[in-house]
């Protein structure tokens, strides 16, 4: 037990921030706190640095983000009442069809698009209210011949899985690359390779007209916009190929692997104490590579 202890209070030191909570701004600002509530559309915090409590309105904020837990949640108003209700949403699908999950007792389902938020799905729907639940959904992906013949077939039931394989699936045929803005929530998206690797050979990641090398034991950090995703471009001198990602309002650290089965790059996302050990043991080794030359 006093080794466990041990373990995480070097963890917390080594790694100061990593799990920090934070209240994120729609100007882009993060505010650590370590207490939060909502009431009459504002959002309160105690601010973990001052330890003052501070009031934000709702429309100022964005989410917020549980670092040790690495979770993410968005504030958005509620779309079956007034203005000055607001939820409290975990993302599950980002894309022109992005699907969020209700928190806390609100077990529902709420897909939005172009600025669109509208409840989908209820565990305590009746028969008659799931039927327009569905036809809810189904304006989502209208513009798309195969969402709604999947929708339409025997092996689709408007639940949570199906829902979600319609709005993956709808965003891959429909990705619509979209030109950063300076108003953009950006999160952090790390990169990194680890010495295991088919090759020794950098691999150049190209994101907006700009170009990225990442070589073995390296990294690169990539600020992505949190509103929709953004598609990279991974090559080497034998393979090629698109990974759509988007930011989150937590950092997000990957290991960038080749699959031998698909030819193909493919992030491995990492989290907890295996992912903050391996990198930062590369992120180390590349600051004493910089401070040496």
């Amino acid at each position: 037990m006093r080794a466990t202890i041990l373990l995480i209070i070097t963890f917390l030191i080594v790694f100061p921030g990593f799990s920090q909570d934070s209240l994120v701004l729609r100007n882009n600002k993060r505010i650590p706190y370590s207490r939060l509530a909502m009431f009459n559309g504002e959002v309160e915090i105690k601010n973990a640095e001052t330890k003052a409590f501070e009031i934000y309105p709702c429309d100022s904020v964005y989410g917020y983000s549980e670092g040790m837990k690495e979770r993410t949640y968005f504030l958005k108003k509620n779309p079956e009442t007034d203005e000055k209700s607001h939820l409290f949403l975990s993302r599950l699908e980002v894309g022109n069809v992005s699907i969020f999950e209700g928190t806390g007792n609100n077990q529902s389902l709420y897909a939005e698009k172009d600025g669109r938020l509208e409840k989908i799905l209820s565990v305590t729907d009746s028969k008659s209210l799931k039927a327009e639940r569905l036809e809810g959904f189904k304006s989502f992906v209208q513009d798309d011949d195969e969402s709604l013949s999947y929708i339409a077939s025997s092996s689709f039931k408007l639940r949570w899985k199906d829902i979600i394989t319609v709005a993956q699936y709808y965003n891959k045929r429909n990705f619509r690359e979209r030109t950063p803005s300076p108003n953009d929530v950006l999160g952090a998206v790390y990169l990194y390779r680890t010495q295991f690797q088919k090759t020794k050979e950098g691999i150049k990641i190209r994101l907006n007209g700009k170009s990225h090398d990442l070589y073995i034991e390296d990294y690169i950090i990539l600020d992505l916009p949190v509103d929709y995703a953004s598609m990279l471009s991974l090559r080497d001198s034998e393979v090629k190929n698109t990974h759509v990602i988007s930011g989150e309002l937590e950092e997000q650290f990957f290991e960038v692997l080749y699959d031998s089965k698909t030819n193909t790059f493919r992030f491995d996302k990492k989290g907890g104490t295996e992912l903050q050990f391996e990198f930062y043991k590369i992120k180390d080794k590349v600051g004493k590579k910089i401070s040496h030359d």
